[in-house]
């Protein structure tokens, strides 16, 4: 299935949301997509600070070591791998995950890249598997892209279901971990 996830006033920090959508990251994978590295070091930094078991690849790493991220998330040493639009590009095929959160999209995705993302790669969202899926965040300053995608995919994208209770005890837990590391908040610079 493929889902969005609208940032809305609410939710200040979206940050707080991914550990809500990871509550079974010990079970279950997840590829997570940012439009910077500098965004990708930072969730991977704020989720293993979380003990979420995370691991990041952007394109400035050699093939021996993505395919060391890669083996960490197949054999589950970590359960979780961020990535940048860029190196996900250069590491097609990803290795098949539970879920892929596109935190911030990118001008440059293009339909059919996300598709064989979703689905005949990551997800294999074309078998009879509804317990995969893919999420997409989107801020007023993403409608363009987004709609651009729902166009070209003729598939419309349902509203992910975020438990707010749930999302609001995590922000909890991302805060603390900003105050320890300052770091790791978000600046909203890429988003």
């Amino acid at each position: 299935m493929l889902y969005t996830v609208p940032r809305t006033e609410l939710i200040k920090h979206p940050q707080s949301i991914i550990p809500t959508i990871e509550g079974d990251y010990y079970i279950s994978t997840t590829a997570i997509f940012t439009r910077s590295v500098s965004e990708t070091h930072r969730i991977t930094r704020l989720l293993n600070t979380l003990n979420i078991g995370t691991v990041s690849l952007q394109n400035d790493l050699s093939r021996q070591s993505r395919v060391v991220a890669f083996n960490k998330l197949n054999f589950k040493e970590c359960h979780a791998i961020v990535a940048t639009d860029v190196a996900a590009i250069l590491c097609d095929p990803i290795p098949r995950v539970d879920r892929i959160i596109h935190f911030s999209l990118t001008w440059s995705v293009t339909a059919e890249a996300y598709t064989r993302r979703c689905v005949s790669n990551a997800l294999g969202l074309d078998g009879d598997d509804d317990s995969r899926h893919a999420i997409t965040f989107v801020t007023q300053h993403d409608v363009e892209i987004y709609l651009r995608l729902e166009n070209a995919l003729d598939v419309p994208m349902a509203e992910y279901a975020v438990d707010v209770d749930m999302v609001m005890a995590c922000k909890g837990q991302v805060d603390e971990a900003v105050r320890e590391d300052p770091s790791l908040r978000d600046t909203g610079t890429s988003a």
